[in-house]
C-alpha cells in the first residue's frame, strides 16, 4: 500500500533528526557503534585531549616567559644602568629601590652584551634541599624561572663578605636568568668578548675577571674516578681550602686565561643546570678585581684547555 504524503514527510523528518543526532555525537561512544567506530572515537578523543593539554602547556610556558621578561625589564629600569658610588657603609641608591620591593635583595649581577642582567637575592632560612627562589620570582610570586640567588650560607655586608659568593640561576630556554652562560661552553671567542662579570652588592660596585668555566657531574658514578667536586660548598677559605678549590677549578676548566689569582682574593661562582646529562652543572668562576688593578683582560692570551678533566662521557652515554 502506498504511503500517504503525510507519512512520507514524517519518515523523512525522523531520518533527518536521526542523522543530526549521530552527527552531534561523532565523538561520543553510543550503543550500537561497531568496534571500528568505537576505536576510532577513542583515538579521536585521545588526540583531542593531547592537543588541548599541549595548548594549555604552551600557553602557560609562553605566559610565564612573558611575565618573567616583563618583570626583569621593569627591575632593570628601576635599578638603572650605572650604580652610583657612595660612602663606605651606605647603601647604593640603585639598591634602595629594590630593597623597598624585596628586603632579600643583596645585589645585581650583569655580563655586558648578554641576557645576564638580574637582581640577586639571599634568603637565610633556606636549606640544602629547599631554596625558595628556585620557584619564586623577585616579587615572591611562584614562577618557574625563579630568581638569581646566593647560597644561603654566604655573608654579604659592607664590613664582611664571603670569600666565594656562589650564585644559582635557572638555565632558561629563552636565555633569561643564567640561560646565556651556555655560550661560554667550548667557545674561546665568546669568552674573549665577555671576560668580565659585574656584581654589585648593596654597598659597592665591583667587577670580576673570569678565570674558569666547566661542566661537572653531581653523582660519583658520572666520573671515571668517582669524584664529585662540590664547588658549592667552598664559601670561606683558609689557605688549604683555597688551594683545594683552585686546583679543582683549574683541573676542570675548559679555558686557560691570563688572569692571575692568589690566596686572599675573592671569587664569584655562577652555577646553572647544564644539558649534557641529568643533574649536570655548568659553572663559571671569576676573581674579583683588586683595589687599584686595571680591569682590562689580555683575552688574546687565553686558549682552550685540551686536557681538562671531564665527566665520564662513555659511561653517561652508555658507549
Amino acid at each position: 500500500m502506498a504511503l500517504s504524503r503525510e507519512a512520507k514527510r514524517s519518515i523523512k523528518k525522523a531520518q533527518k533528526a536521526q542523522n543530526k543526532k549521530r552527527k552531534r555525537h561523532w565523538l561520543i561512544i553510543q550503543y550500537g557503534d561497531s568496534k571500528k567506530e568505537i576505536m576510532s572515537k577513542i583515538f579521536t578523543q585521545i588526540c583531542c585531549a593531547v592537543v588541548i593539554c599541549s595548548v594549555i602547556i604552551l600557553w602557560d610556558y609562553f605566559k610565564a616567559m612573558f611575565v618573567n621578561s616583563k618583570l626583569n625589564s621593569s627591575l632593570q629600569s628601576l635599578y638603572g644602568t650605572v650604580a652610583e658610588a657612595v660612602a663606605e657603609g651606605h647603601i647604593l641608591p640603585n639598591a634602595e629601590a629594590l630593597l623597598e620591593i624585596n628586603p632579600d635583595t643583596v645585589g645585581w649581577v650583569k655580563i655586558e652584551g648578554t641576557n645576564v642582567d638580574n637582581p640577586v637575592v639571599l634568603r637565610k632560612d633556606d636549606t640544602p634541599t629547599s631554596n625558595y627562589y628556585l620557584t619564586h620570582n623577585f616579587n615572591g610570586d611562584e614562577a618557574k624561572a625563579g630568581t638569581i640567588f646566593v647560597d644561603y650560607r654566604s655573608t654579604i655586608g659592607y664590613k664582611k663578605q664571603s670569600d666565594n659568593l656562589v650564585l644559582y640561576g635557572h638555565n632558561e630556554k629563552d636565555n633569561s636568568m643564567f640561560g646565556d652562560l651556555d655560550r661560554y661552553k667550548n667557545d674561546i671567542d665568546f669568552y674573549r668578548e665577555h671576560p668580565i662579570v659585574q656584581f654589585n652588592t648593596n654597598y659597592e660596585t665591583a667587577e670580576y675577571k673570569i678565570i674558569a668555566c666547566f661542566v661537572t657531574n653531581t653523582l660519583p658514578e658520572q666520573a671515571k674516578d668517582g669524584v664529585v667536586f662540590d664547588y658549592q660548598n667552598y664559601i670561606d677559605f683558609d689557605e688549604q681550602r683555597y688551594n683545594d678549590f683552585i686546583s679543582n677549578v683549574m683541573l676542570r676548566s675548559q679555558i686557560i686565561t691570563t688572569v692571575d689569582y692568589h690566596y686572599g682574593d675573592r671569587f664569584l661562582t655562577l652555577s646553572t643546570c647544564s644539558n649534557e646529562f641529568m643533574n649536570s652543572r655548568f659553572v663559571i668562576v671569576a676573581r674579583k678585581v683588586r683595589d687599584g688593578e686595571d680591569t682590562a683582560v689580555d683575552v688574546l692570551g687565553a686558549y682552550k684547555n685540551t686536557s681538562a678533566k671531564e665527566p665520564d662521557w662513555d659511561k653517561i652515554y652508555g658507549r
